[in-house]
């Protein structure tokens, strides 16, 4: 049915992404046909909108901090219960690595978008791509250091020890488990630096000339002989020598150095002709398969969404047992898996630092305050930028802070997680109050620790939805299809 505008939908990219203060209008709506009777049809011009036997009614009643959220969805993947030997990999190995080669690859392709915008364009996806889980990354590890949380999870650990001593079903499955971690750490960060440079994306297809056109071509080369250098580098010098793949190994010491080897895959990658696959790259993409393949066995065919074994599998089942019957305070609610999965708790600002505290709820004129017409990401539509200098808000204005104004985005503390983008949110009386879309940066901790005080998701304010189809799309005409609230 429609989308606003991209500089609206994604106002601030990805300076502001994991980001608050937030007043990224990210919404889109979809209409389901059915046939007359209300069933499934193949397209017709007879057809009509669904009526679906449950809705939810909009509310434009607005919220205040301390209002009952609630959100449902599909999370992707959350890790509450792993042992601190799995959060320290994670902080202090696993991160970190993968933060500084992102980094080392945002670097170039940055500069090399600064340089040309035709290069800006095509490497804008991948850049994208990059630089989420590169961000999310970062404030998940200092998240993770400022709560302290492998320190603190050694000392739960301690104590259900000293609980399970005496009994024989639990006495040794922290062993065991800390065991089965020693055992598939290299393997895994093997799988993981395997992923962040010699399996990417630039480094993995033929480019040559007629697919990018004569201007751009010598660009485009510049830029992925640099990629290839520096990645192969990386691979090189910290991958397990047990888990390298055997090729890669063989031609580095054959060409004395992996620079010189990603030079010959780099040519043999750049060519005037994709007609024929270069043998060099089939080869090396045939043993990193039997390589990747050959460590999947070895962690036991698990999923490896997470630093997982089928051991792991085993030792946690009966680990979180033990827990249940020593720690009889806690709720145990399961981690997120791509199931039906539901989180409430409040509308909430936080302390972000000493004397700063974020309020809950941004504005329109925030918009204002961070447009700018030279920036792609902030370059928002003449209309709105008119709409609010002159404060021209019609039904939508409210009374915040003592202004008119229209609220734009919200704080809360449900937890979520990848997944839960376009999650509803829900008021008390379950209606219809926003739209969820991202985390707060230190937030992204909460797939391992979750921190009431601390965690907070961002959601997209109805009215703000509503402002925008009435005042941006002038489509207010959509809204005797919707169900508002009294």
């Amino acid at each position: 049915v429609g989308t606003p505008p991209s500089s609206i939908g994604k106002f601030g990219g990805d300076t502001d992404n994991w980001a608050w203060p937030r007043h990224t209008g990210d919404f889109s709506m979809f209409r389901i046909y059915a046939d007359k009777d209300n069933r499934p049809a193949a397209y017709s011009p007879d057809n009509v909108p669904y009526r679906s036997k449950k809705h939810f009614k909009i509310s434009t009643e607005g919220i205040q901090e301390g209002d009952f959220t609630m959100i449902y969805g599909f999370p992707g993947n959350t890790q509450e219960y792993i042992l601190s030997d799995a959060v320290d990999y994670i902080v202090h190995r696993s991160d970190p690595m993968k933060i500084r080669i992102r980094t080392e690859r945002l670097d170039r392709i940055n500069a090399a978008q600064e340089k040309d915008p035709a290069m800006r364009i095509m490497y804008a996806a991948i850049n994208a791509g990059i630089s989420n889980a590169w961000k999310k990354w970062q404030g998940e590890a200092l998240g993770l250091t400022r709560l302290n949380t492998v320190a603190s999870k050694q000392e739960y650990e301690r104590a259900f020890q000293a609980w399970a001593q005496d009994k024989p079903e639990y006495r040794d499955v922290l062993k065991e488990l800390k065991a089965e971690y020693a055992r598939i750490f290299d393997a895994y960060f093997a799988l993981e630096l395997m992923s962040e440079t010699i399996r990417t994306g630039e480094l993995n297809r033929i480019y040559n000339r007629p697919s990018f056109g004569d201007e751009i071509y010598p660009q485009v080369k510049a830029l992925n002989r640099d990629l290839f250098r520096v990645l192969y580098r990386e691979y090189y010098d910290n991958c397990p020598q047990e888990y390298m793949v055997p090729l890669f190994a063989a031609e580095v010491e054959r060409l004395g150095s992996p620079e010189a080897y990603a030079e010959l895959m780099f040519e043999a990658t750049h060519k005037e002709d994709e007609s024929t696959e270069a043998p060099e790259l089939e080869a090396l993409r045939a043993d990193i398969r039997t390589t990747v393949t050959r460590i999947f066995d070895e962690l036991g065919k698990c999923s490896t969404r997470n630093l997982n074994s089928e051991r792991l599998n085993e030792l946690y089942t009966t680990y979180i047992k033990g827990l249940r019957e020593w720690d009889t305070e806690r709720a145990f609610y399961p981690d997120a898996n791509l199931t039906l999965r539901v989180a409430y708790g409040k509308v909430g600002g936080y302390r972000y630092a000493d004397g700063v505290y974020h309020k809950p709820y941004t504005t329109v004129e925030g918009i204002l305050e961070k447009d700018n017409p030279e920036i792609y990401d902030y370059n928002i539509p003449q209309r709105l930028r008119d709409i609010i200098a002159a404060k021209d808000y019609g039904r939508w204005g409210v009374e915040i802070d003592g202004r008119t104004t229209v609220p734009v985005c919200f704080l809360a503390d449900n937890h979520t997680t990848g997944g839960n983008s376009g999650s509803p949110v829900l008021n008390g009386r379950g209606e219809l109050i926003g739209v969820n879309f991202d985390r707060t940066w230190l937030s992204t901790m909460s797939d391992i620790a979750f921190d009431p005080a601390f965690c907070r998701n961002i959601a997209l304010d109805i009215r703000y939805v509503l402002f925008v189809i009435d005042r941006i799309g002038n489509a207010s005409y959509l809204f005797e299809e919707m169900d508002f609230a009294e």
